[in-house]
């Protein structure tokens, strides 16, 4: 919605700015999970497992995000000039694209290590993604028009 009201460049600003909230996220739980837990605290162990991930799905979860949402905002904003009022068209094309490819990215950076076959977790993922961003276009279309941009 940021690149349908403001435009590309402002929606790249707002990725990475995402990008930035989410590496601030991982600096703050590395550091709270390196302090000492108060003596009467007795789910440390819990804690620990709860907010330590591997180091490969963050890392697959950043690049992921930052190459989706760039494609994204290219191709939204590409179908936006291509074709101005067919709102549908660019909101669903774009989102299948980029969470696609977001699936793709994430799996494969995430789990290559895990010795399990990855294909079965990206149809998954490409499949459920594919649906929640359809089925969130009729939301982008009564944003655009409470805007009464469309």
């Amino acid at each position: 919605m940021i690149n349908e009201v403001y435009g590309r460049s402002m929606t790249q600003v707002a990725i990475l700015i995402a990008l930035l909230s989410q590496i601030l996220l991982v600096i703050l739980i590395v550091m709270t999970n390196s302090l000492s837990p108060a003596p009467a605290f007795q789910f440390e162990e819990a804690w620990q497992s709860i907010f330590t991930q591997g180091l490969w799905i963050i890392l697959a979860s950043w690049v992921a995000f930052l190459v989706s949402q760039t494609l994204d905002s290219y191709v939204f904003d590409r179908l936006k000039r291509a074709y101005p009022d067919r709102i549908v068209l660019r909101s669903a094309f774009s989102d299948v694209a980029d969470l696609t490819l977001d699936s793709i990215i994430f799996v494969s950076i995430a789990f290559f290590t895990a010795g399990i076959p990855l294909l079965p977790l990206i149809i998954g993922q490409v499949v459920s993604k594919g649906l929640i961003g359809l089925l969130d276009t009729p939301w982008f279309v009564w944003y655009k028009r409470y805007l009464g941009t469309g």
